[in-house]
């Protein structure tokens, strides 16, 4: 990208016209410098260089730059925003267009609510093997009602769904409960946030059947605890 089509004749051939070498595209993670004229050129000349090829892109999108990825990109596979800074509108095109393997979202604003995007991403996607999600971390301030309401519903069974990380996000047991169940081949299963609710018997069975299992703390558990300490002191039986 940088000057290697001005070698030589058969160089230029290779790195313009070589549409194969293209398949997979990575801009970085480079937040500073992303939305950059130049580097926005760079992007656009490397999706151009593909002829429609490419499989991959890995970088950070705005509506515009994510616009022109889904007319150049039919055979899109494999997307990661590190960082995503538009409309939900234009990323549920791309969602429609293109049915991925694997998907890594950034949220830069809480553009959705954590189960309506979940459900989307979810409807839309359903061959996805790996989903690695990051909500906007504002969507904690929303008070415990709202959250509890936001992330109970029913989601389209994920039969290839292997590996999936949702960081920043609040569920219920239900919630878990309802992903366990639509997801049975899940192997790897990493969240960060809270959990509200109680891990009873039949939750807890459905969770050894993922073979790597992190989930975040029990606010209702630690709640229990919190209150259980204040009525017995700090004796040794509790």
């Amino acid at each position: 990208m940088l000057g290697a089509e001005f070698v030589c004749t058969t160089w230029r051939r290779v790195a313009v016209g070589e549409a194969l070498l293209w398949r997979r595209i990575d801009m970085g993670i480079d937040k500073i410098s992303v939305f950059h004229p130049a580097r926005r050129a760079m992007a656009r000349a490397a999706l151009d260089r593909s002829a429609g090829q490419c499989e991959a892109f890995w970088g950070s999108c705005d509506n515009e730059m994510l616009l022109y990825l889904v007319g150049r990109a039919p055979c899109l596979k494999s997307l990661r925003l590190s960082t995503f800074d538009g409309s939900s509108q234009v990323l549920v095109a791309l969602l429609k267009e293109h049915p991925l393997e694997d998907l890594e979202v950034s949220l830069s604003s809480p553009i959705f609510s954590t189960q309506a995007f979940l459900e989307y991403v979810f409807q839309a996607c359903p061959l996805l093997r790996k989903l690695r999600i990051r909500f906007c971390t504002g969507e904690y301030y929303y008070g415990d009602d709202w959250m509890r309401n936001e992330i109970i519903g029913t989601f389209t069974r994920m039969s290839v769904l292997r590996f999936l990380d949702l960081l920043f996000y609040n569920l219920t047991a239900e919630g878990l409960t309802d992903l366990l169940d639509h997801c049975p081949v899940l192997e790897d299963l990493y969240i960060t946030g809270c959990f509200y609710g109680i891990m009873d018997a039949e939750l807890y069975a459905k969770c050894l059947k993922v073979k790597k299992l992190t989930l975040p703390y029990s606010y209702d558990q630690a709640e229990y605890y919190w209150d259980k300490y204040n009525e017995h002191g700090s004796d040794d039986e509790f």
